[in-house]
């Protein structure tokens, strides 16, 4: 369910109804969420890495976790859908490859991320901030209905 924040009115605004709208979400939710979004407006480039993000939220496995921070990391952790990448594999497992001692990330660097890639996706939407949550509610609302 999305929950119903008001869109922005004023460039002040756009951060704490952007927080809002988020926090009416589990991160898992949110993570799919941002997922689905980034599927209908990003470059047919990274639809594929998304595909697979999908899938990991979906059914967690740790080598498609691998998989995903290796497509990522090629295509940068500075882009919406990188950081969303990079949000999901340190969200559950160790930072370690295989035969080292497990590192595990802090626990609010996933969530952190994750709002990362909010904003970038927020940007990315339309030229100001303000317009871009707007969209990226009316999306998300659409997104369920459909």
């Amino acid at each position: 369910m999305t929950p119903h924040t008001s869109a922005p009115s004023d460039s002040v605004a756009w951060e704490e109804s952007l927080r809002q709208w988020a926090q009416g979400f589990s991160s898992h939710t949110l993570g799919i969420t941002l997922t689905a979004l980034m599927r209908s407006v990003m470059p047919d480039r990274e639809k594929p890495l998304l595909e697979v993000i999908a899938q990991q939220y979906q059914q967690p496995e740790e080598q498609r976790r691998w998989q995903i921070f290796a497509q990522a990391e090629m295509l940068g952790f500075s882009t919406p859908v990188g950081a969303l990448a990079l949000s999901q594999f340190l969200s559950r497992g160790s930072m370690a490859p295989d035969g080292l001692a497990p590192v595990y990330p802090e626990p609010q660097l996933s969530a952190q991320m994750l709002h990362c890639a909010l904003v970038m996706l927020v940007t990315q939407l339309a030229e100001s901030p303000v317009d871009g949550v707007r969209l990226l509610i009316e999306r998300s609302a659409a997104l369920e209905v459909a």
